[in-house]
C-alpha cells in the first residue's frame, strides 16, 4: 500500500480537506468517532490490528482534525470494506463520497475486480450512499449484527457488491 495523500476536490468550502494513510497517532480521534457513530463500535485494538495487517486504512482530515475514515482489506482480486465512517456531526458534507472515491481509487490502482461490504438493514443513509457509487445488494445475512439499544434483537446485514472496471 503506497503511503500517499489524495487531495479531495469538493464543494465542502475552503476547508483544508485531505485523505491520508491512517497511523497509530490517529487512533485516539478515530476510536472517539467510532464510539459516536456505531451501535457496536470497533475497539482500538481492532484498528491497531488493521494497521499491522497492512490493510488500506485511511483518514479524512479537515485541517488536523479527523472527520472520517475507512478500513479495507484486499484479497486476490477483491476488496472488502470493513469500516467506513464519517463523524456524525459532519455527515451530509460530502465526506462519505470523498471516502468512497478514495476506496474506489485504491481498488482501481490495485486492479481489483469487486468491492464488497455489509451494512445494517436499518442504515438507509449508508445504503443510499453505496447505491450512488454503483453498489447493488446481492445477499442478506440474517441476524448478523449485535442488537442496538433501541431494538434488543440482532439485526440483518445487507451484502453489497460493486464491480470495478
Amino acid at each position: 500500500m503506497p503511503a500517499k495523500s489524495i487531495a479531495v476536490v469538493s464543494s465542502f468550502s475552503s476547508d483544508d480537506v485531505s485523505i491520508t494513510d491512517m497511523c497509530s497517532e490517529d487512533l485516539t480521534q478515530v476510536t472517539h468517532i467510532e464510539q459516536l457513530a456505531h451501535i457496536s463500535p470497533w475497539a482500538r485494538l481492532s484498528f491497531e490490528e488493521s494497521l499491522n495487517k497492512e490493510y488500506c486504512c485511511r483518514v479524512l482530515k479537515v485541517g488536523d482534525h479527523i472527520q472520517g475514515y475507512h478500513v479495507c482489506s484486499a484479497v486476490l482480486d477483491e476488496l472488502h470494506i470493513l469500516n467506513v465512517v464519517c463523524a456524525p456531526k459532519q455527515q451530509g458534507r460530502g465526506f462519505g463520497h470523498a471516502l468512497m472515491s478514495d476506496i474506489r481509487t485504491f481498488a482501481e490502482q490495485k486492479q481489483l475486480k469487486k468491492i464488497f461490504l455489509e451494512v445494517r438493514a436499518s442504515n438507509t443513509v449508508a445504503q443510499s450512499l453505496y447505491e450512488k457509487w454503483g453498489f447493488k445488494q446481492i445477499a442478506l445475512r440474517k441476524k448478523y449484527y449485535k442488537p442496538s439499544p433501541k431494538n434488543h434483537e440482532r439485526e440483518d446485514a445487507l451484502v453489497y457488491l460493486c464491480e470495478v472496471g
